[in-house]
């Protein structure tokens, strides 16, 4: 049994991996994942593998723990080139781990295809993969909650309550007003980049992730426009990174 991990910036989320396939994925805050949960449920692995954007001290539990049972630790980072996978960028370890793993994953399920991938939570980011394993770059832009949070710090008078029913209608008042926005602002983003990317190459497949993802492809497919491919290439996937981080197992 294999366990691939991936600890965020407050949560930490993991999935085993037997005769090749993935199990759902677990989710818990990082204050609880700690070695008393190592024992209680990474005992009977073989192999650990991790992605950490931002708890180091984790990581470096984790793997003391996994040196004194024998198990198997490897850390990902990302690179140059894995696999078919070849990064965009001149300082490819500067790519965070969690868009290379994206990556990765997109083309493990999808070899050969063009595909846009939006990875929607604490930031949203886009990245071009071509057919060919080469990744044409892409934008990081605040995530909606962290647009909605600055607006309320950078304007004094502006007060409204974070909602969790994402909307692209105009708002009577200001909660809605700036909610929706958020909203708005981050799918003409994905629009914008939709256009980009269909002027580099025929894009095969839209793939959206993340926490914010599915409302994010909701949104997208009620929008009509000539720009945007065929809705059925247009889909939500859960844990793609988890697809990414089995190509290290």
């Amino acid at each position: 049994m294999i366990i691939l991990i991936d600890i965020g910036n407050s949560r930490t989320k993991y999935a085993q991996l037997s005769a090749g396939k993935l199990s759902a994925s677990v989710q818990l805050n990082n204050q609880d994942f700690s070695v008393v949960y190592f024992v209680k449920h990474f005992s009977h692995a073989s192999q650990v593998v991790v992605a950490n954007v931002a708890k180091s001290a984790l990581t470096t539990e984790l793997a003391h723990w996994c040196t004194e049972q024998k198990i198997s630790f490897k850390q990902v980072h990302s690179e140059q080139q894995k696999n078919a996978l070849l990064s965009a960028y001149q300082q490819p370890a500067t790519l965070g781990i969690d868009r290379w793993l994206a990556l990765l994953g997109t083309i493990h399920l999808y070899p050969k295809e063009n595909v846009l991938i939006i990875d929607a939570g604490t930031a949203t980011t886009v990245d071009l993969l071509a057919s060919n394993g080469q990744h044409q770059g892409g934008w990081i832009l605040a995530g909606i909650k962290a647009l909605f949070n600055s607006i309320l710090t950078h304007s004094t008078l502006v007060h409204a309550e974070n909602k969790t029913l994402p909307s692209l209608a105009f708002g009577s008042n200001t909660s809605d007003n700036v909610n929706n926005a958020c909203w708005a602002a981050t799918l003409g983003m994905i629009t914008q980049a939709i256009v980009q990317a269909q002027q580099l190459a025929d894009i095969d497949r839209i793939i959206l992730t993340g926490g914010d993802g599915l409302a994010l492809t909701q949104l997208l497919l009620a929008q009509s426009s000539e720009q945007i491919i065929a809705v059925h290439n247009i889909q939500f996937i859960d844990n793609l990174i988890f697809y990414g981080l089995q190509e290290y197992s």
